[in-house]
């Protein structure tokens, strides 16, 4: 007898895997609680190096069914999608993608969605990729900081006065004998920003 299965992945904590199985369930599809597969991992991880898809694997039989939500479920890219699917037909487990006008991508018609729908996203995240490094290198260009804001500048924007005044008035601070500990609990910053202040005066 044919049993389904669910594999849901998300990329943080503050994301959960229930609405995957929500559905699942309004696709038609009961997943037992014991079928259904969850984690939280990076979808750039490979599909053989996630913990609970490996598991999922590991139960799968002949005349199974596996259910996913969407396509980067199988893989991090297109080659590995491919190989995800391609494992899973010679098990001959069936595949069911949620969000692809063909659903079965183990099916004749399925498989060629599916390679196109994954060559899709991966040409998106490429491009993602390339708008990125774009930015980066136009913002380098442009003389702009690329880095974590200073939290000393935010202070001395507040007070509307120069960065160097407040780094100067910092120094003068532990010059008069008080530690940077103390003077970074009064600023709000940390412990490093202010030995840092310091340091540019040495």
């Amino acid at each position: 007898m044919s049993r389904s299965f669910l594999y849901a992945r998300v990329s943080t904590d503050d994301q959960s895997t229930e609405n995957q199985l929500l559905l699942a369930k309004q696709a038609g599809y009961e997943i037992p609680k014991h079928r259904f597969f969850a984690e939280t991992i990076s979808g750039t991880v490979p599909a053989m190096e996630r913990p609970e898809f490996t598991k999922v694997i590991s139960k799968l039989e002949q005349g199974d069914m596996l259910v996913v939500t969407k396509l980067d479920r199988l893989g991090r890219n297109a080659a590995d999608i491919e190989h995800s699917v391609e494992m899973l037909r010679k098990m001959e487990v069936r595949v069911v993608v949620l969000d692809l006008p063909v659903m079965e991508v183990t099916s004749a018609a399925g498989e060629l969605v599916r390679r196109m729908f994954a060559a899709f996203a991966q040409f998106e995240r490429d491009q993602l990729v390339e708008r990125t490094h774009a930015g980066l290198a136009r913002a380098k260009a442009e003389g702009k900081s690329l880095g974590r804001r200073d939290a000393l500048l935010t202070i001395a924007e507040k007070r509307k006065i120069k960065l160097s005044y407040l780094q100067e008035e910092i120094r003068n601070k532990h010059l008069s004998g008080d530690t940077a500990r103390s003077i970074a609990k009064e600023y709000g910053v940390s412990h490093p920003t202010i030995l840092k202040a310091i340091k540019r005066f040495e």
